[in-house]
């Protein structure tokens, strides 16, 4: 059984670097349920994980690099790669980990316990930040599946005409919470203005419609007249 939690620091910790360390590898094979394949420094696993957020099965197997590096190309989604640093605290053991590209500069810190009433009464250290535990956002094999590494449009923030002839007003353009798929923020300059989101790819396609082809907005002004 593994029992952890998970927070995302506020800073890296002083003299980093004297802490015992090593770099890992891993790719999933499958993430529901949860089939991982791992290289930490020179040890190489299979693993399976159940369902759960702060307590939930594990199952470890070795693997030899030669089967490790047969798996790993199968896997789908993104390599995740990382530095582990493991920091002492009280009677626990801080992994600190430090995403390699496209993850980038995220850093987590994971905690394990014995129990579940020990993770739930633990206090983390003030630079521990913002304790993501039941997010499942921060889970490495719900990461292995975003979207990472794509070219994000340019689309400048102004007055947009639909093809249709409606007015907009685009905001801005944001990164989806999940897939970091950037998707433009805007509004509507009619009706009672209400807000909308489309994936940014879209917004500067070209349309066809009764036989005419059309740019789906086209930018008119940064200002409202």
């Amino acid at each position: 059984m593994e029992i952890e939690r998970k927070f995302l620091p506020l800073h890296l910790p002083e003299n980093l670097e004297s802490y015992p360390h090593r770099t890992i590898e891993q790719g999933y094979l499958c993430t529901d349920p949860v089939v991982r394949v791992r290289r930490s420094g020179e040890k190489f696993t299979l693993t399976y994980k159940g369902g759960g957020m702060m307590a939930r099965r594990e199952e470890n197997l070795p693997l030899s690099e030669e089967g490790y590096r047969h798996l790993v190309a199968k896997a789908d989604g993104n390599i995740i790669s990382k530095v582990r640093y493991c920091i002492p605290y009280g009677r626990y053991t801080i992994e600190l980990d430090v995403f390699a590209p496209p993850f980038a500069p995220l850093i987590m810190a994971e905690v394990e316990f014995p129990s579940v009433e020990e993770a739930e009464a633990f206090v983390p250290p003030d630079w521990f930040g913002t304790d993501v535990t039941f997010d499942p956002a921060y889970h490495n094999s719900n990461m292995s599946k975003r979207t990472v590494g794509r070219e994000v449009p340019q689309i400048q923030p102004g007055i947009y005409r639909h093809f249709k002839g409606n007015l907009y007003e685009v905001l801005g353009v944001a990164s989806h919470s999940e897939t970091l798929e950037p998707m433009v923020v805007y509004r509507a300059l009619y009706g009672e203005g209400g807000l909308w989101v489309r994936p940014a790819a879209m917004w500067n396609e070209t349309v066809e419609r009764e036989g005419k082809k059309y740019q789906r907005f086209t930018y008119l002004e940064t200002e409202k007249t």
